[in-house]
């Protein structure tokens, strides 16, 4: 009875309530949805620094993982792959290099996207795959898969990966609502109880077994209205050249 009035009242205070562009925040947290194994989503990649989980990423090639800008640090960073748990099982491999957008802001988190490059190539199996790359974005309305390891409801924090089907939002909706805070390269989606939060960012956001957003960032503090991810469409081409870019470093050690 009390978590159902305690929803209730949350409910009520964010529709009576305006989203202040000021606080939108890194999104970390996978809000309303359940446990799922990594074997329906192998992509999925925990993301640690000093061991510790802290942001989520997908798989692209054996030594190739997309992430958002603003999970990357200078040192002390690898991923976890194969596990449906973020602090054991599966593989974990050191990040040897990273592309972060050139046009990365900070302050706003507008172009939030990176590449990484692992030390040694993840090997596949049925718990470690690649996803595609979209070239669209998903069509307003449909429903998109978003999985992570952030916290929950009462910001409690889960061992077991947590996924949720989210609603693409109409761009001009959002608009509305983001203000300024929403950008071209941006894909909103997600309702009230259904969305992300901390501990999710740089996570997949999955149509059609199509890699189509990135986890940015949380439209309030609860988490209980719609995500920013951004564009994996938007971004397709200087995604590929940082990839290209980061494989020809590689390269380029052994001539």
């Amino acid at each position: 009875m009390f978590s159902k009035c305690f929803h209730l009242l949350l409910a009520v205070h964010l529709l009576i309530s305006p989203v202040v562009p000021h606080l939108l925040e890194p999104s970390e947290r996978i809000i309303g949805g359940s446990s799922i194994d990594i074997t329906n989503v192998p992509w999925q990649v925990s993301i640690l620094y000093y061991g510790k989980q802290f942001c989520g990423g997908s798989i692209y090639s054996q030594t190739i993982i997309i992430t958002a800008a603003h999970c990357v640090e200078e040192r002390g960073f690898s991923i976890r792959a194969g596990s449906s748990l973020h602090d054991s099982g599966g593989v974990v491999v050191a990040v040897e290099s990273f592309i972060i957008h050139p046009e990365y802001d900070r302050s706003n988190f507008e172009n939030d996207v990176a590449i990484l490059k692992l030390s040694s190539p993840l090997t596949f199996s049925d718990s470690i795959q690649t996803i595609p790359l979209a070239e669209t974005d998903p069509p307003t309305s449909s429903s998109a898969l978003a999985t992570g390891w952030g916290f929950g409801y009462f910001y409690t924090k889960p061992q077991h990966l947590q996924g949720v089907e989210i609603l693409i939002r109409p761009r001009v909706v959002c608009k509305l609502k983001y203000g300024s805070s929403m950008f071209d390269g941006d894909i909103c989606a997600g309702r009230i109880g259904k969305g992300g939060c901390d501990g999710d960012s740089g996570g997949p956001l999955v149509f059609n077994d199509q890699l189509v957003g990135i986890t940015s960032r949380k439209g309030n503090l609860l988490c209980l209205s719609s995500t920013l991810y951004a564009s994996v469409a938007y971004y397709r081409t200087w995604i590929l050249s940082a990839i290209d870019e980061l494989n020809f470093q590689g390269a380029a050690k052994y001539v």
